[in-house]
């Protein structure tokens, strides 16, 4: 099932972008995040498996950060995840935007099956654990259909 996220899924988000960010979000950012964005998670068998916050502009909208626990990855779960949380937008964004790390080629390939396309290339964007920089590729999806059209919901 895919909700909007509540203060009792913060350790949840919290622990999932602990496991897969090499810089996470704070505790206080994905606080921040319930009130300011839209933020949805993945919740199965009572447990929050993943989450995906997206910033509505105007007309637009930026996906800012999603993430599948790491035992569940790889069943298409993330796919889902952001189908139906582009759904839930209110202001039926005719673009959305995201920005990705070079080396992240699973989420690379996520998006662009869900038809998200690179524009840009932005220089030593990401650091990187290792103390250096990385690129990261921006992406958009531009939305002229129905969403459960797009996605075959």
């Amino acid at each position: 099932m895919i909700r909007l996220m509540q203060a009792s899924d913060l350790n949840a988000v919290s622990r999932i972008e602990n496991l897969v960010q090499t810089h996470p979000w704070t505790l206080s950012q994905f606080q921040d995040s319930i009130q300011s964005y839209q933020s949805t998670v993945l919740e199965m068998h009572g447990q929050v498996v993943g989450f995906c916050i997206l910033q509505p502009v105007l007309d637009e909208a930026n996906l800012l950060l999603m993430a599948v626990d790491p035992q569940q990855q790889g069943k298409g779960y993330g796919y889902q995840l952001l189908a139906e949380s582009i759904q839930f937008l209110k202001n039926n964004p005719i673009q959305i935007f995201l920005e990705v790390r070079e080396s992240n080629l699973a989420a690379i390939a996520l998006y662009e099956k869900s038809d998200f396309h690179q524009i840009d290339l932005r220089k030593n964007y990401y650091p990187n654990k290792e103390g250096g920089r990385e690129h990261a590729i921006i992406m958009v999806k531009t939305c002229t259909e129905d969403f459960s059209q797009l996605f075959k919901l």
